[in-house]
């Protein structure tokens, strides 16, 4: 089995100081039709993309995972099927689980392919765990995994199963099986250990958002 090194990683978690991802690279019109969790995924998938001096990086393939997926356009469909018992084209085509990733991979231009997880509170685990085995079994040597999450509709609280407000956060990981593309600061970063140790962890966790982090928290301790 080979070793994963992680070559870039990035994320958003939102703050009161920065309660938003800065997506003003993206073009307004576009821009401005794109969810919570689609300027989130916009934004790291974007990060991981380029090199330390912002070069763009070879595109490559990539693993998406998301335990709630667009639920706030989702919510606005359904809403709107009860209002109207219409539904727009272009807005279902915005409330699908995979649109976040696919509004990125059109902005980057990304045409190398991409694969949407969803496995609800193991989204994270289980897209993690995707990922690595692509790298394991197919050619290329590198892949990138991103997991997302927004802020769930408050209507949806009491049936949810998770606690409101829930965790949000987005996490891109660029992979690699090759040793010299390995960020030097994550080098001794052992990927599959911290997966398999989350994994050991999965009850002490409500949300796939809250091992996302957890998994950022425990990587960046071991930054050189």
């Amino acid at each position: 089995m080979a070793k994963v090194f992680i070559e870039r990683v990035a994320s958003f978690i939102p703050t009161e100081a920065q309660p938003k991802p800065d997506v003003s690279f993206v073009p307004m019109l576009t821009r401005r039709r794109l969810s919570s969790i689609s300027r989130m995924v916009v934004l790291v998938s974007d990060q991981v993309s380029r090199d330390s001096r912002s070069n763009k990086f070879e595109p490559c393939k990539v693993t998406f995972a998301s335990q709630f997926g667009e639920i706030n356009q989702q919510l606005k469909i359904s809403q709107a099927l009860i209002d109207t018992g219409m539904v727009s084209p272009a807005h279902f085509s915005l409330s699908v689980f995979n649109a976040s990733i696919a509004n990125a991979t059109i902005l980057e231009s990304n045409t190398a392919g991409y694969s949407a997880v969803f496995s609800g509170k193991d989204a994270f685990t289980t897209g993690l765990a995707d990922c690595i085995a692509a790298l394991e079994n197919e050619s290329c040597d590198t892949r990138t995994f991103i997991f997302a999450d927004e802020l769930i509709p408050e209507v949806y609280a009491p049936v949810a199963g998770v606690p409101y407000p829930n965790a949000v956060c987005a996490i891109a990981l660029r992979l690699t099986t090759e040793e010299s593309k390995a960020d030097p600061a994550l080098k001794n970063v052992d990927v599959t250990s911290q997966l398999a140790y989350l994994k050991m962890l999965h009850n002490n966790f409500d949300t796939a958002a809250e091992q996302a982090i957890a998994f950022l928290c425990a990587i960046n301790m071991q930054r050189s």
